[in-house]
Order: structure tokens, then C-alpha cells, then sequence
């Protein structure tokens, strides 16, 4: 989407004052939608209006030439903008560099934050620090090392409080022309792989007709959508003419519309195909999303939610050779991506017509689109609107006629196939079967009768009996019996190579169990989508997942800190410490732990060569931490020895929580800075399907624990080894092999508390451990669900779009999520004895 910023017209007059008044406006309306004061009312107004006008300018040549390019300039490209200036920017306007609201107000929350500790810290000293009026040696020593930690400490904590973040660099035009071509290599192999698995092709696309809707109420002037007359008609056979039509519409916008089951989505997907085999370099990359994710009250503009979504789906847009984070947004903001929206009709009423007035307020003049919808939804949501989709054309299937369903079903047989189906073929055909007749007129329902008796080799006399003469009950019918027929004519591979066969054979009537209950999950959500990381969200209440929170905080804090602990003090009677240190990390566990279920899946891109980068910068902040809390445990144990009874236990218990935590200081500080580094996305290696983001999370946490653990490790041999080595053994070397014997055993033990620690406190990454947690503590779904959804997916259940799930049609999760859904098929001979040994997984392998 083009910002607003760049509408205005090149030739309209006083031009420097209209732009100052554009970024104004811009400002004034992000804040007036934010609730809050606008930043720009600051006497570096003229410095961010002069910054702006360069990107300005270019962003206007950008638009000239996607229109000169497109051959839609207008009127010359001469007059303003017909829109209205105070329509809502998709984001803060490019060029505004003072301090945006938020980043200046948590630097005023780091000032404050420093100011409070370098306070505690001096009263800290003063008071414990005992004033016997002795100044020996040793004391002398310790004021010195004080001094020197507290001037070390206001450092860091005045640098750390006053740093400011440099605004990210833009995207060079290099970066975005590889970053286009990236995005659209990604979605041709992401979507050529769908089509396989949907068999979008085979034995060849379903013969759908499509032409122009005969209700014009739904559609825009023609004048507004042609250029010369409008025509729109074709067959999914011929997609090469279909493509040439929807690249002659004078803006380039399409609404897919018509029954459940009649092929919207289907022709969407193959209209993106065609659309990438036959661009240009100059033409955007069509990107098919789900529209049902897209919250209006959220996300004000098209184009907001599009970065978000783009960014999410291909992450590797994110990476440093692309210009990092803000690679999707340009992308968006100079038309590079067309939207493929599907599913309009899976929105509640209310957001349909939302999505529509959102959809007009986006839009630019050189904008395309394609959207899905079922008819009676999208003419609901424009009368609601009180608008039509600005430009769009608007088509519809025909029904298929049932020569053409006999013969396309005819084409799917083998050429011997094992029962007689001329009987069957010839009842559509002469329309002597209704409910045949009724059922083969969709896509939808070919399918059904391909998957049910066509591929496992059934015989289909039952079709011209009673299920022959009720529609109603042979879909019904046909749907009971799908998951069954997919599960025996697919068995399956070990090495997943097929992608029509699973990994694992599984239980029928389980795998029923599993899909209703997911089905009726997302049916009380109000959605479609199954964005795996959202399962605790779906399956348990905010009381159950308070409670995994508290359990988690207990369980993990409690274990690490007492091995931290143990190793950190060589096995010596640490307990009360150890949980001190518990408790505090069990606290701060339980607090991240609140966030787990809400977070998005991560990315791993393992760079060994970044640590060595890290550690001499976070070297001097580990160090810090570590001279500050020896330093804070001498004071506080030198103070002890002056205390009796419960202070002085609790005085020397503090002190070796304070020790603790010092040697923990630079593995820490280390650690943090790595993970982030690792969550970050590289060039063609992050996630994109919801298999892998799966996958890609789980190797994210697991390396988060290897590196917790292992830069424990290296840090209990610099420090505890040299020190243990250079005190208590004073130098006999003689002991050594037994020595390092104990300081393997510590030093493991050591880091897999602290790898289990890091895992759970560090990085913004948790959604597999918060899946994995939830799955675990009920037994509604399987334990290895996204295994299970992947296989799902193979046989044909499931449909992916990006990293979503969705069932393969609406009418069968409809069908699944139905209540007192009853189990039509019984399981067959012996499944109830395998069912009976299927504890945990549900599978029969």
C-alpha cells in the first residue's frame, strides 16, 4: 500500500506547505487513535518536516512509476488525492525521526529505574558497611573495591538509562528488489507443494465456469473496473485466459464468489500460480492469506496487517540482507505485494462489513486485490457497508452440469477399476439419482465421491440405493465415512517423502475424537484458523492456564535454583540458599510463563560466529554483575559476623545467593544477548509452513538450553575451577584428576539448571514449550499434535496457508463440530484392542 503521504500530486501548488500540513495530519490522527498527546507539538517540528520531504519525494516518484508501469497514471498524475487527508497512515510516517512517545517514555522508566538503584546500592553500603573505626589493610581493600564497583555501576546504569535507539535504516531499493524476488520464490514453492497435496491438477482442474455475478448490486460501475467493456468469463481449464482477464481490469481487483463447496478458494490458488509463472518484475507478488485473522479495531488499514502478516508468514523477510524488520512494510508501502485474501464469509457479520469499509479506505488507485467470499455473506456485508469493494470485478461460478460431473468423474477412474461404475455414472448423467445429482453439481462434492470410493476402490452400488434419493443424507454420508477411506487407502512412510501418505498410521475412531474436538475448539473461538501455538488458548481456561503458570514457576524455579546452587558451592549444604534462589527464579519463571500462551513461534538461525562478536561487548556487564555481587556478599557476610541468631542465617544465606548470582552474571548476560540474536530470522532459512515453524521453535528452545547450559559450564570452570584449584588445593597438583572429576559432575549438574532456566526466562520465543506444557496436561488431543496435524494434512483433511491449519473444506468442519457429532463408522476388526494400547499418541505403528 502506498502511504498516505505520497497522494499528494506533483504539480499542485505550494507545495512545501502542504506537505508540513500532510505529516501533521499524519501525526495528529495516529495519536488521536492511540488516545494520546502528539509527539510533533515540540520545537523539533521543522528539523522532522525537513527530514520528511526527501522520502517524500521519493515515495511520490515510486507511485508515478508503478503507474506509468501499470499504464494507470490517471489524469497525468497531476491532481491531488481525492481521499480524504486525515485518513489514518498505516504507520508512523518515514522520515519522523525524534524520539517516538514510547521509546521516550521508557527511557524516562531506565532513568528512573537507574536512579532508584544507584540509591539503594549507596544505602545498601551505608548501612550494612560496619563503622568499627578500623581501617586495616583488608578493610582498606574492600572500601577500595566498593568505590570502584559503585563509580563502575552509575556508569552502566547512566549509559544503560540514556541510550537511545537509532532509528532503523531504510530498506535500499537493492535490498527491496531482492527481498521481492525472496518473497516471491518462497510463496511459488510454498503454493506449488498446496496445490499438490490438494491435487489441484489431478487428473486436471475441475471444469468450473465463471463469469461475471448477475446481481450488480454487488459490484462496482463497470466504467470504474474496465477500461473499455467489461467482460470476465472462463473456465478453470483455461487459467492462462482468466489471468489475462483479470490483468486487463483497469485496477486490478477480483471478488471470487459462491456456494460452500464451489471452488473460491481453489480458483484463488491457481490464479496465484498463474500469476507468478507468467509476472513481470515490474508486477507485485501475489500472497494468499487468510482474511479471517484480520481484526479491523486492531489494524485500522490493509496495509498494517498485511506487514504483520507478512512478516509472520515469511520471517525470512526480517533478515539483515533485506533491511532487517522494515522489509515487509516496504515491500506493502510501494505495491509490491497483491493480496490473495480468502475467506471473507469466516469473519463474524459485523467485521465483514468492517473489512470492507477498511478495504475502500486502503486503497489506492494502483492497489490490487483478490478476494474469496461465499454470495450471501459478501452481499450481506456490502448492504452493511453501504459500499461495494471500490473497483472490484465480481464473479461467480455456474453450477456443473451432470454430463460434465459424470464425465470428470469418469476421468478419475483407473482403467480397470475394480467395481462396475457405468450404472452409477449413468444415473448423474440422466439425473435418474437426486441426491447424485444434487451432490456432483460442486466441486465439493466430486471430491467427496473421489476420496470416499474412488481411491480406496469401494464399491459404489450403496450410491444408487436410499442414499441416492436423500442429498441431505448422502453428504452426511460421504463426510462420515472421509476420515476412514483417507486413513486406509493412505498408509503410511517412514521417510515422509510422499507427500499424500502420513509418518504414522493412526487410529480412525482417535483421529475422529481428535478432529471434532478440535473442530467445536475453534467453532467456540469464532474461527477456522488452527495456528498451533494458540492451542492452550482454544483447550483451556484462563484459570487452568493461571494454573499451569504457578506450577511451572514452582517446579522449574524451585529444581534449577537448587542445582545452581549445589554445583555453585561444590556440593556443600546450600539448601536454604538454593531455595532463596528458587523461589526468586520460580518467580520470575512464573511471570514469563504468563506470557508463554500468547507469543508467536520463533526462528533458529544458529550463528556460532555472533558469540564471539557478543561476548567481548557483554563481557564487561557480566563482570560488572559479577564484581558487584561479590562485593555486595562480602559486606553482607562481614556485616554477619556481628549478627546472631536468625539475622545472621539470614545474612549468610543472602550472601551466598548474592555469590550465586554474581558467577552467574556473564554466562547470563551472554546468553541474552545470543538468543536474541539466534530468534532473529536469516536469509532463506526460517519457517514458513506450520510444520516448520513448529519444528523451528522446537530447535529454538532446545538450543536455547544448550546454550544456557553450556556457557554455564565454560564459566564454572573459569571461575570456580581457578579459584577452587588456586585456594583450597594450593596447588597440589596431585589431587587434580579427582578435582576434575567433581568439577564435571558439578558443572553439569550446574548447567542443566541453568540450561533448563535460560530456556524458560530467556528470549521471546516460547510457543512450543507452552503447546508442549498444555498437551501434556490433558488428554483431549494428542501429545505430539502438530505431527498429528501434519499428517492430517497429507492425507487431505487439513489444508495449510502459511503456517495456519484449516480444515479442507468448511462444510467438513462444520460437520466435525457439530454437537452430539456421532461416530459413523465403527472401528474395524482389532482396533479396539490397538485403541486399548494407544495411550499417549493415538497411533498404531
Amino acid at each position: 500500500m502506498a502511504s498516505n503521504s505520497a497522494r499528494i500530486g506533483p504539480d499542485c501548488r505550494d507545495e512545501d506547505r502542504q506537505l508540513g500540513e500532510q505529516v501533521v495530519i499524519q501525526v495528529v490522527a495516529q495519536a488521536s487513535m492511540e488516545g494520546r498527546q502528539p509527539a510533533l507539538l515540540s520545537p523539533k517540528l521543522p528539523q522532522r518536516l525537513a527530514q520528511q520531504r526527501p522520502v517524500v519525494q521519493v515515495r511520490r516518484a515510486g507511485v508515478r512509476e508503478r503507474g506509468r508501469r501499470h499504464g494507470r497514471s490517471g489524469s497525468g498524475g497531476a491532481t491531488c488525492s481525492r481521499r480524504s487527508p486525515l485518513a489514518v497512515p498505516s504507520r508512523r510516517p518515514k522520515g519522523v525521526t525524534g524520539v517516538p512517545l514510547i521509546e521516550e517514555r521508557r527511557r524516562r522508566w531506565r532513568i528512573a529505574a537507574a536512579v532508584a538503584l544507584a540509591i539503594v546500592l549507596i544505602i545498601f553500603v551505608l548501612i550494612v558497611w560496619p563503622d568499627q573505626g578500623k581501617f586495616d589493610a583488608a578493610r582498606l581493600l574492600g572500601l577500595l573495591v566498593s568505590a570502584t564497583v559503585l563509580i563502575g555501576s552509575a556508569i552502566g546504569l547512566t549509559r544503560w538509562a540514556l541510550r537511545r535507539r537509532p532509528p532503523p535504516a531504510a530498506p535500499t531499493d537493492a535490498m527491496i528488489a531482492e527481498a521481492k524476488t525472496a518473497v516471491a520464490n518462497l510463496v511459488r514453492r510454498q503454493w506449488t507443494d498446496e496445490a499438490r497435496i490438494r491435487a489441484l491438477g489431478d487428473p486436471h482442474p475441475m471444469p468450473v465456469a465463471w463469469h461475471l455475478t448477475a446481481k450488480r448490486a454487488l459490484m462496482d460501475h463497470p466504467q470504474r473496473i474496465a477500461e473499455q467493456e467489461l467482460t470476465f468469463a472462463g473456465n478453470a481449464e483455461d487459467l492462462r485466459a482468466l489471468t489475462g482477464q483479470f490483468r486487463a481490469l483497469r485496477s486490478r481487483r477480483l471478488v471470487i464468489t459462491g456456494g460452500a463447496g464451489t471452488g473460491k478458494t481453489t480458483l484463488a490458488v491457481q490464479l496465484l500460480l498463474d500469476l507468478l509463472a507468467t509476472r513481470s518484475s515490474a508486477e507485485p507478488v501475489p500472497v494468499m492469506l487468510s482474511i479471517a485473522g484480520w481484526d479491523t479495531a486492531r489494524h485500522r488499514q490493509l496495509g498494517e496487517w498485511l506487514t504483520v502478516q507478512l512478516a509472520a508468514t515469511y520471517p525470512t523477510l526480517r533478515a539483515t540482507e533485506y533491511g532487517g524488520d522494515a522489509a515487509p512494510a516496504a515491500l506493502v508501502e510501494d505495491g509490491h505485494v497483491l493480496p490473495v485474501l480468502d475467506g471473507l464469509d469466516e469473519l463474524p457479520e459485523q467485521a465483514r462489513a468492517h473489512v470492507i469499509t477498511a478495504l475502500n479506505a486502503s486503497l489506492t488507485d494502483t492497489d490490487q486485490l483478490i478476494l474469496t467470499s461465499r454470495t450471501t455473506e459478501f452481499a450481506t456485508a456490502v448492504q452493511a457497508a453501504g459500499d461495494v469493494v471500490t473497483g472490484a470485478a465480481v464473479i461467480a461460478p455456474a453450477a456443473l452440469t451432470p454430463p460434465v460431473a459424470a464425465t470428470y468423474l469418469r476421468t478419475c477412474l483407473p482403467p480397470a477399476p475394480a467395481h462396475d461404475w457405468q450404472p452409477v455414472l449413468a444415473a448423474i448423467s440422466a439425473g435418474t439419482a437426486p441426491a447424485l445429482a444434487t451432490v456432483t453439481v460442486t466441486p465439493l462434492g466430486l471430491w467427496l465421491l473421489r476420496m470416499v470410493y474412488i481411491l480406496p476402490g469401494a464399491d459404489p452400488a450403496p450410491l444408487l440405493g436410499p442414499l441416492g434419493q436423500d442429498p441431505k443424507a448422502l453428504r452426511h454420508h460421504l463426510l462420515d465415512q472421509l476420515i476412514d477411506a483417507l486413513i486406509g487407502a493412505r498408509p503410511p512412510v517412514s521417510n515422509g517423502n510422499d507427500p499424500f501418505r502420513p509418518r504414522r498410521s493412526w487410529n480412525p475412531s482417535r483421529t475422529r475424537d481428535w478432529l471434532s474436538h478440535l473442530a467445536q475448539a475453534l467453532t467456540r473461538n469464532h474461527t477456522r484458523d488452527l495456528a498451533w501455538w494458540t492451542i492452550a488458548r482454544y483447550t483451556t481456561t484462563p484459570a487452568r492456564r493461571h494454573l499451569l503458570q504457578v506450577a511451572i514457576g514452582l517446579v522449574t524455579g524451585l529444581s534449577s535454583g537448587l542445582m545452581i546452587t549445589y554445583a555453585l558451592f561444590y556440593g556443600r549444604d546450600t539448601t536454604v540458599p538454593g531455595l532463596g534462589i528458587g523461589l526468586i527464579a520460580g518467580a520470575v519463571t512464573g511471570f514469563r510463563a504468563g506470557g508463554w500462551f500468547y507469543q508467536a513461534p520463533g526462528f533458529l538461525a544458529l550463528r556460532i560466529r555472533e558469540l564471539f562478536r557478543i561476548l567481548p561487548r557483554r563481557l564487561g556487564y557480566g563482570l560488572l554483575i559479577f564484581a558487584g555481587g561479590i562485593t555486595a556478599a562480602v559486606l553482607i557476610d562481614d556485616a554477619a559476623a556481628q549478627a546472631t541468631g536468625v539475622l545472621n542465617a539470614c545474612m549468610r544465606a543472602i550472601s551466598t545467593a548474592l555469590v550465586s548470582l554474581a558467577l552467574l552474571g556473564v554466562p547470563a548476560t551472554v546468553l541474552i544477548a545470543w538468543v536474541a540474536r539466534m530468534e532473529h530470522p536469516a536469509t532463506l532459512a526460517s519457517a514458513t509452513t506450520a510444520f516448520s515453524a513448529w519444528r523451528a521453535d522446537r530447535n529454538l528452545t532446545l538450543a536455547r538450553c544448550a546454550a544456557g547450559g553450556g556457557l554455564f559450564m565454560f564459566a564454572y570452570f573459569v571461575f570456580v575451577f581457578v579459584f577452587l584449584f588456586a585456594i583450597e588445593l594450593d596447588n597440589r597438583f596431585d589431587y587434580f584428576r579427582e578435582f576434575l572429576l567433581y568439577a564435571f559432575l558439578f558443572g553439569g549438574l550446574g548447567g542443566l539448571g541453568a540450561g533448563l532456566l535460560g530456556t524458560l526466562v530467556v528470549g521471546r520465543r516460547h510457543a512450543w514449550l507452552a503447546c508442549a506444557i498444555t498437551l501434556w496436561t490433558q488428554r483431549r488431543l494428542p501429545r505430539r499434535l502438530v505431527p498429528f496435524l501434519d499428517d492430517m494434512h497429507r492425507l487431505g483433511l487439513l489444508r495449510t496457508v502459511g503456517p495456519l491449519y484449516q480444515f479442507r473444506h468448511a462444510e467438513l468442519h462444520d460437520h466435525l463440530a457439530a454437537p452430539g457429532f456421532a461416530h459413523a463408522a465403527a472401528p474395524a476388526s482389532g482396533a479396539e484392542d490397538r485403541q486399548r494400547s494407544d495411550r499417549g499418541n493415538g497411533h498404531l505403528s
